[in-house]
């Protein structure tokens, strides 16, 4: 299992959110560079990158600051928000990012979602509330169900499912095993569990069920998983 600590950007910023909502917004870093470096010095590899603002606006508003990041990064690194072009997806990929989220356009548009089969680096994202698929910077549900956008996932030749709970999200309340435990049952590609990881035994349970990865955010940022002890847990 891999570890991947998450840096959310707004307006320059490393943030965390809580349950996706942009009105309640903790600002960890004024300088995201340093930030990654500082966790890299921990023993952070990998990363997730999500650009919120971008997620809001549907193009890429950080994608400088991205750039500076993975001039710093060795290891993986995903990025997600705002991406709904195959323009997006070329110029993230040029900058050598190993995974490409994709949500709202993926999950509207059928024609560019299978489009995507050219690329082998797309993470899609499937970020649930009570059972619904939701688009558009978590704001809006889409009217399809789970098991037919994972079978559209295998054709596509997707590089791994991106699982989020957004009811868990930023708030420490553990993860939704079971939700994830249906989605393994469903499919082959790999999932990158995410939401609600608070302490190094949710950890342990992901990497128990065979997780691909795991997102570590706000429970890195308060301390209550140690990306020392995180690691020892990843491959």
């Amino acid at each position: 299992m891999k570890a991947f600590f998450a840096m959310d950007l707004i307006g320059g910023k490393a943030v965390r959110l809580k349950k996706g909502n942009y009105s309640h917004v903790t600002i960890y870093s004024h300088n995201p560079v340093e930030k990654i470096k500082e966790m890299m010095g921990k023993g952070a590899r990998d990363f997730h990158i999500v650009d919120l603002d971008g997620a809001k606006e549907g193009i890429p508003v950080h994608y400088e600051l991205i750039k500076q990041i993975r001039g710093q990064i060795k290891g993986y690194m995903e990025v997600g928000g705002g991406i709904r072009t195959e323009d997006t997806i070329k110029q993230y990929s040029e900058l050598g990012i190993d995974g490409i989220i994709i949500g709202t356009r993926a999950l509207e548009d059928n024609g560019f979602f299978k489009g995507l089969s050219r690329f082998n680096n797309i993470i899609l994202g499937l970020d649930v509330y009570e059972g619904k698929p939701m688009i558009k910077g978590w704001s809006q549900p889409v009217d399809r169900n789970i098991e037919e956008i994972i079978k559209e996932s295998e054709e596509i030749g997707v590089k791994a499912l991106l699982c989020t709970s957004i009811a868990r999200d930023g708030m420490l309340m553990g993860p939704d095993f079971e939700a994830i435990k249906n989605i393994q049952r469903l499919t082959h590609i790999p999932v990158i569990a995410s939401g609600g990881v608070s302490n190094i035994e949710d950890v342990k349970t992901l990497k128990s069920m065979g997780v691909w990865a795991v997102i570590l955010g706000k429970a890195v940022y308060e301390g209550l998983i140690r990306i020392e002890e995180a690691i020892e847990y990843a491959d």
